[in-house]
């Protein structure tokens, strides 16, 4: 029987993809990239602005998540209201074609400078779609600082097994 933490565990998938962007800001996804997804959520997305210097495409399963959780937030708040609509501002539907490809909105292409080399990363149902250069400038890091994350990250892991106990 699996444990509260393997079953949340369970629910996520990464991975990590360089591509380029073909003309006119249309993308080709990967069929790894597409196989690490639910059958019926290869195929429909939704285009946002990410949460940093990125694009997000949301599987629907993980955009109704998502709007789900911002009809939960108090909307006569201002800052609300300013995230939610912030959020939302080129927000697009896109499906792709029988090559797997769709267009990312030209306006969401220019405000995170995204144009031809690209790195894609799935997390838990979002692809996030980052300008190569960007995103390895953010993300470099050195074996031994990399190692010294990995112990920190796995002296986490056993602050929640302690919780998956209780």
């Amino acid at each position: 029987m699996a444990s509260k933490l393997e079953k949340i565990m369970s629910q996520f998938e990464y991975g990590h993809w360089d591509i380029s962007i073909e003309k006119h800001g249309r993308l080709k996804l990967p069929v790894s990239l597409l196989k690490s997804l639910p059958e019926d959520q290869r195929q429909k997305f939704w285009v946002t602005h990410g949460f940093g210097k990125y694009v997000s495409l949301w599987t629907e399963f993980a955009y109704r998540k998502q709007i789900d959780f911002m009809n939960t937030l108090d909307k006569s708040d201002p800052e609300v209201k300013r995230y939610i609509y912030a959020f939302l501002r080129n927000t697009a539907f896109v499906e792709c074609d029988t090559q797997d490809r769709f267009v990312i909105p030209k306006p969401l292409l220019e405000h995170y400078n995204i144009d031809k080399d690209a790195v894609l990363l799935l997390v838990n149902g979002k692809i996030d779609v980052w300008n190569a250069e960007n995103y390895y400038a953010k993300y470099d890091i050195s074996p031994e600082d990399l190692e010294n994350l990995d112990n920190r990250m796995h002296n986490n892991k056993q602050y929640l097994n302690q919780i998956d106990k209780e």
